[in-house]
């Protein structure tokens, strides 16, 4: 029997003679290789390869084709040196990039189709853009679109100014603007002129153009609800009744964005309702 030396093994040490002793240093060694790769080329280099196993010092690493495996061969260096400061020695000294069957990547799903509404929005958009950039510019368009339409379904609103989906009312960007004195002194011009809409982008800017169009069918619609009480009081006195019409055509122009407009009936469903309630009373 022998007798206890007293001496103290690392556990590495005992580990290193145990897989010795039954022939499997190598082995484990050779499977330190394959598994450190992922880890020795970053994840974008693990995503196009697979190291397949080793034989001697040399790493059989799969790639997708013929064209990567030329290109990865050409900087195999880079990612052998990589690899040996990883596994700390140098059971590696070359590398060798072959054709494999990697797995193939799932196609992402295409997105559902948008609505209707959404989808004129989208096209609405990309009005102006030239043919050759139309299809990128309408994608983008459809993706800005089910942007848009994610934060409604969020409990995002859309901004009255600009549009966009928001959950200040109107957001923040619009406020500041809505205070801006160009655009609150060209307010009232713009409710008495709705064709200042095509020269006001000239010296306001969109931005600018949307908050002054915000503020005149605000006050449109305020002068209307005044004329409305005075229609009703007055017994339907005519000049009232004239001045609320004129208004209101004022009103239906602005808020589609035209120079003027018929006050039709599809016309007065776009009106505030006592106005509206108004002007049908009126009629033959």
């Amino acid at each position: 029997m022998r007798s206890r030396t007293g001496r103290t093994h690392q556990m590495a040490g005992l580990l290193g003679e145990t897989l010795a002793k039954r022939g499997l240093r190598l082995g484990v060694s050779r499977a330190r290789s394959v598994l450190m790769w992922p880890q020795a080329v970053g994840p974008e280099m693990a995503r196009l390869t697979r190291a397949r196993n080793q034989h001697g010092t040399t790493l059989y690493v799969e790639t997708r084709d013929s064209a990567h495996a030329h290109h990865f061969t050409l900087q195999r260096h880079h990612f052998l040196a990589r690899l040996q400061a990883l596994l700390g020695d140098q059971s590696v000294t070359e590398l060798r990039f072959v054709v494999g069957t990697l797995p193939t990547e799932p196609k992402p799903l295409p997105p559902d189709p948008l609505p209707a509404p959404d989808l004129v929005r989208a096209r609405e958009m990309v009005q102006e853009v030239p043919e050759p950039l139309l299809d990128a510019a309408q994608r983008a368009a459809e993706a800005i679109t089910r942007a848009r339409r994610w934060r409604e379904q969020q409990g995002y609103r859309t901004c009255p100014v600009c549009g966009e989906a928001t959950r200040e009312q109107p957001c923040r960007a619009c406020t500041l603007t809505l205070q801006d004195p160009l655009v609150c002194r060209a307010a009232p011009r713009l409710a008495r002129d709705p064709s200042l809409l095509l020269r006001l982008p000239d010296t306001l800017g969109d931005s600018g153009t949307h908050a002054a169009r915000h503020l005149a069918l605000q006050q449109l619609a305020a002068q209307m609800e005044l004329l409305a009480l005075e229609c009703v009081r007055s017994g339907g006195e005519p000049h009232y009744q004239e001045f609320l019409a004129e208004q209101a055509r004022l009103y239906v122009a602005l808020l589609q964005r035209r120079s003027h407009a018929v006050l039709t009936r599809e016309h007065r469903r776009l009106l505030p309702e006592r106005v509206r309630q108004v002007l049908e009373a009126e009629q033959p």
